[in-house]
């Protein structure tokens, strides 16, 4: 990769390079602990965008509280200035490698894409100062997408993806938008967690 490649695309190269280590080594599945080891313990940033790209991948149940419940262990250490240590509940789950491997070059291709539009600019939105506010806007948010109902937490996690990506490539206007689309996303789910808590209450006052 040359060294005029945009952040980003020097990042997702790096994910790629971490899975295919991992495959190469033969294993069918790696464990969270496995994949923050192939990343970096270090790298914060890039797991956040690489754990809100694993929240698109259709899971098994519980599968998107694990993510978020790990995104929430990221950001804590981030905020904290600590290595990436995930507790053995969180640490100890398998992801296939194979269905991560193809979706990550997959990501690299949309990147190039995105890194046309998306450029270092507002750096002081993304430098140093900011890895605290980022880190707890991270943590609040990975706690409400634990919330268990499907779909949900689809333009929250949009929102995430976005600001993981403008913030390793050191676009501020990108991480604007994409704290924009988090607190979209955080409106519609509480507004349909409030719809169907309405919803109950009035079938429960009509059978009473």
């Amino acid at each position: 990769m040359s060294r005029g490649a945009p952040p980003i695309v020097r990042y997702t190269n790096r994910i790629v390079a971490g899975l295919k280590t991992v495959a190469a080594s033969g294993d069918e599945k790696l464990t969270f602990h496995r994949l923050v080891e192939a990343m970096g313990p270090g790298a914060h940033r890039l797991l956040i965008l690489m754990l809100t790209l694993l929240n698109m991948i259709p899971g098994p149940p519980g599968f998107g509280g694990t993510i978020a419940w790990t995104t929430f262990a990221v950001a804590l250490a981030m905020v904290l200035g600590r290595p990436i240590r995930l507790p053995g509940i969180i640490g100890n789950r398998k992801l296939p490698v194979a269905p991560l491997l193809k979706a990550s070059e997959q990501v690299v291709r949309v990147t190039g894409i995105i890194a046309r539009f998306s450029r270092p600019r507002l750096r002081w939105l993304t430098g140093a100062a900011a890895t605290i506010p980022y880190g707890v806007f991270t943590m609040v948010l990975s706690v409400t997408m634990t919330v268990p109902i499907p779909f949900i937490n689809a333009v929250p996690n949009v929102g995430l993806c976005v600001l993981a990506f403008s913030m390793l490539n050191r676009d501020g206007a990108g991480a604007v938008i994409g704290v924009g689309l988090c607190l979209l996303g955080l409106a519609i789910e509480i507004a349909l967690i409030f719809g169907a808590i309405n919803v109950g209450m009035h079938a429960v006052n009509t059978v009473l």
